[in-house]
């Protein structure tokens, strides 16, 4: 009788000592699988999402990418794309082999004659070194630097950049202007520009205290005042040059590099540049608007 009750004790210990490996193994290896989703989980949730937009044109589809670098112009954009803003918008200012842009609520169907004054605010400038002119860059519109010194964008105009190559011309005289050298004038264009900016910002913050203590300057001295400041300012000036990397892509692919440092790029476009060479070849009047409109029917936010 003891045989036998001992006999049926060994089973039910081997029973249970079974069922509880299931267990600890079932356990431990839902507990693996969770760690690790969780480590995935955790490691994605720390990438920036990256956002495209497709533009459906009465020329065709373009596809942009979004920078996250530009955090300021993205969500503005996204926000324009997911109010339907640029939905019928046209392309009202096309030059050939330079860019094409677009935005200008005046130009849209139903909001041609707002007066509310919403389309006109602007961003502050997000200029970036690494981001640049090449071909296809998504950047935004903005007025000159005489009256925006600061170089805010236009919060809903933006153009997209066709540009040239940057290759060896050769002049009427018979003599030879290598890219490099082509490439080099437009630096010089650039510091030039950056230089007289440091001007027109000084200017503005003349003007700025003159008002605020009331001190009734004329304009003439308060230029005379930026013009000593600038003075300062350029004595520890240091000139930008065009990175390597970026003349290689001005050589091969083009684009518009007097342009960098003074604009923000805040995308690009990765589908669809045959789209915006056919729109930068269409005929155009005297103020560079497009004879026959070109239009966005309609802007989405999309996966890639």
């Amino acid at each position: 009788m003891c045989h036998i009750f001992k006999e049926e004790l060994i089973k039910v210990l081997r029973f249970i000592n079974f069922n509880m490996m299931i267990k600890y193994y079932s356990t431990t290896i839902f507990l693996t699988v969770f760690l690790a989703f969780s480590i995935f989980s955790c490691t994605n949730s720390g990438k920036e999402k990256t956002y495209f937009v497709d533009l459906e044109t009465s020329e065709g589809f373009i596809k942009l990418k979004l920078y996250n670098n530009t955090p300021l112009h993205r969500d503005n954009f996204i926000k324009l794309v997911k109010d339907k803003y640029y939905d019928g918008i046209k392309f009202h200012r096309v030059i050939q082999d330079f860019m094409i842009q677009a935005g200008d609520y005046k130009t849209h169907p139903y909001l041609a004659n707002d007066t509310t004054g919403n389309y006109d605010y602007t961003i502050p400038a997000e200029i970036i070194d690494t981001n640049f002119h090449k071909r296809g860059a998504l950047a935004a519109a903005r007025t000159g630097d005489r009256f925006n010194p600061e170089r805010r964008s236009s919060g809903t105009q933006f153009y997209i950049v066709k540009g040239r190559k940057f290759e060896d011309q050769i002049t009427e005289t018979g003599d030879t202007l290598t890219a490099e050298m082509l490439i080099s004038q437009v630096e010089s264009r650039i510091n030039s520009s950056l230089k007289q900016n440091i001007f027109y910002n000084h200017l503005l913050d003349e003007r700025q205290k003159s008002k605020q203590s009331g001190d009734r300057r004329t304009e003439s001295e308060l230029q005379e005042a930026a013009t000593l400041l600038t003075y300062n300012d350029l004595e520890s000036f240091k000139p930008i040059s065009i990175p390597e990397n970026h003349k290689e892509i001005y050589k091969t692919q083009g684009g518009t590099p007097h342009l960098d440092m003074q604009y923000t790029v805040f995308g690009e476009v990765v589908e669809g540049i045959d789209v915006v060479d056919k729109i930068s070849s269409v005929q155009t009047d005297k103020n560079d608007k497009p004879i026959n409109d070109v239009i966005i029917i309609k802007a989405r936010i999309v996966r890639k």
